[in-house]
């Protein structure tokens, strides 16, 4: 090997190329067995002024560096600057050797990669640019592989790419090369690993939607694995944009997918099949996502779509019964469609399958559960479609599933909860009543890890006293320890909607309990006691402080109306004056919306200093 090496050494000295190649092809003989240490021959063999010496001495790197040792050594900034040089010769011979060097050297190799973008890599643009000026597509094959190589090994490239317009570029060898797509499959592959490699670095300025036409061509007219794997993840990047999903859904995307999924859906056996029969159900569901998708696909309750994803309602495999359900989700996003679809006995159907799943707490069933609950989420949202759902049984259906404790399925739990009693005073009187629900709700308002999860609990207490039309359950929920708290600390949430939304329960709470003939004295002195253990006044005092300026007239009203109901209590005003209201109370009056309650604040500030 040393020999070698220096025969190869004395020969550049001696400028006899002849010799100079000679000792090149020997070293490819044995290139995988040879080591190399120190890297300067090479470096003086690049500058023999010789295109054959040069073409040789790119196939003997691009043949070291299939060792993961040699690579090392090989990533030197001289090495790859003199080999991106190369990129611009007019022999074909040279530029091929050189790329397979290039992506050799490059080959899961950040460092290399880092030191072509330094060099800049319009070079290989060029090649790609230049196809229709060759024979044959031999180049522009090596040099796609070297471009996906270099863009999966370095966060820059992608973007320098999408600057150099290469979406353009290949839009064009699609173009060219996708009939027959089975000829130029190696090809094709690398074009489109090129595009998902450039998805999630695209923006407005490039035109996604052009490409994903051509690209959409060659997915309907194949059905070899690696392209339809690629054309799917670059489908499923790409449909966060809205003119995408429509395309897609245009196309008739939805409906091959469908039929696909039909075909293959028993041989997705293993781990990657299965994972690709997901990427598809997902894509699905991501498309009616768009509202024009949504519309388009429903067709008033006839869409084929539709129709098919009502069949997944049956289906025995996971996968596809929760896309089934969350397509149905996504088409119940506008009112009129939920009646019919909830008049049809959709919901009745989605409420039966939840009481399947309703008692497990199986990480495996929670795709399932989400999907339901999601869906029966938007169901409901109409004020006749939640009569039907509590008549077809949906809370007795819940209930049981304040046992889950995986918090992705608790949120759209209490998220569906809080949307079915809106307005239903019986079903909120019962679950008001229900001292083992209010105890469950407490223990994740303040025992998850969700934000989701612990932003709902009192929202849904909220919403309870506020629609439950009686004061009857108030006794049962205040002696819940920190029920009264879960409401007291979204006065300081940061949005003034569940700011609100506190100050009305607290509202309710405070008259509600003030009647004597329902309640006794021990009853609301207990609710005054807990506001103040509580931390109302703190809680008061930073809302005041941080909103109080910038509230609107509807949440002014509320905030004095709770102060003038609960200022009867000497307790409760020990507490808020401790806590510096009648000074925040000053700031208020600073905002233009408490003109008209000027007055009001007035009389607030002599109970406080009386």
């Amino acid at each position: 090997m040393e020999n070698i090496i220096n025969d190869l050494n004395s020969s550049i000295n001696k400028k006899n190329n002849h010799d100079i190649i000679k000792h090149l092809k020997s070293l490819i003989e044995k290139a995988d067995s040879v080591q190399i240490n120190e890297i300067n021959t090479f470096i003086k063999l690049f500058n023999v002024d010789s295109t054959d010496v040069q073409t040789v001495g790119s196939e003997t790197i691009a043949e070291l560096c299939k060792n993961q040792e040699n690579r090392k050594v090989f990533t030197n900034e001289l090495i790859v600057n003199k080999l991106m040089e190369f990129m611009e010769s007019d022999s074909p011979e040279l530029i091929f050797t050189t790329i397979r060097a290039l992506g050799n050297i490059c080959y899961e190799n950040e460092e290399a990669s880092n030191l072509v973008d330094n060099v800049g890599i319009e070079n290989i643009f060029k090649v790609l640019h230049n196809d229709s000026k060759r024979q044959n597509d031999s180049l522009t094959v090596k040099a796609s592989g070297l471009l996906v190589n270099l863009l999966n090994t370095h966060d820059n490239l992608p973007k320098t790419a999408l600057k150099g317009g290469i979406l353009s570029v290949v839009e064009k060898l699609l173009s060219k090369y996708k009939d027959p797509i089975e000829d130029n499959k190696v090809l094709i592959t690398f074009l489109l690993s090129i595009v998902n490699s450039l998805t999630d670095y695209m923006d407005e300025k490039d035109n996604a939607l052009s490409i994903s036409k051509l690209i959409i061509e060659i997915f309907k007219k194949t059905e070899i694995p690696e392209i339809c794997i690629l054309s799917l993840e670059i489908f499923h990047s790409l449909s966060e944009k809205e003119d995408i999903k429509t395309l897609l859904a245009t196309e008739g995307m939805c409906e091959l997918l469908y039929d696909l999924i039909e075909k293959y859906r028993d041989k997705a056996n293993d781990e990657d099949s299965r994972a690709v029969l997901k990427i598809a159900c997902d894509l699905i569901v991501l498309i009616l996502t768009g509202d024009s998708c949504m519309d388009q696909l429903y067709n008033d309750g006839k869409g084929k779509m539709y129709r098919n994803m009502l069949t997944w309602l049956d289906s025995d495999d996971s996968d596809l019964l929760s896309t089934g359900i969350l397509a149905i989700g996504n088409f119940a996003r506008k009112d009129t469609y939920c009646i019919q679809m909830v008049k049809s006995g959709i919901a009745k159907k989605l409420i039966n399958l939840l009481r399947k799943y309703n008692h497990s707490t199986d990480i495996n069933d929670c795709k399932v559960q989400h999907a339901l609950l999601s869906t029966l989420k938007n169901l409901v949202i109409s004020k006749e479609n939640k009569v039907q759902a509590l008549k077809d049984d949906i809370i007795e259906v819940m209930y049981p599933m304040l046992n889950q404790d995986k918090s992705i399925v608790v949120f759209k739990l209490l998220g569906t909860i809080r949307m079915v009693i809106d307005g239903q005073p019986e079903t909120s009187l019962y679950l008001l009543s229900k001292k083992d629900f209010i105890e469950r709700l407490v223990y994740w308002c303040y025992n998850s890890d969700h934000l989701g999860v612990r932003g709902e609990v009192p929202r849904i207490f909220s919403w309870l006293i506020k629609n439950s039309h009686s004061s009857e359950p108030f006794s049962t929920f205040i002696v819940v320890k920190d029920s009264i708290k879960c409401i007291i600390d979204m006065i300081s949430s940061n949005h003034g909607l569940m700011q609100n939304e506190s100050f009305v329960a607290l509202n309710v709470l405070a008259v509600g309990l003030g009647n004597k003939q329902k309640h006794t004295q021990a009853d609301i002195e207990m609710f005054y006691q807990t506001l103040c253990e509580a931390d109302l006044g703190k809680n008061l005092n930073f809302v005041l402080n941080k909103y109080g300026e910038k509230w609107d007239k509807h949440t002014i009203e509320n905030c004095l109306s709770l102060l003038e109901n609960l200022l009867i209590s000497d307790k409760v005003l020990k507490e808020l004056k401790s806590n510096e209201i009648p000074q925040m109370l000053g700031k208020l009056k600073s905002n233009s919306n408490a003109i008209d309650c000027l007055d009001r604040m007035e009389k607030i500030l002599e109970i406080f200093y009386k």
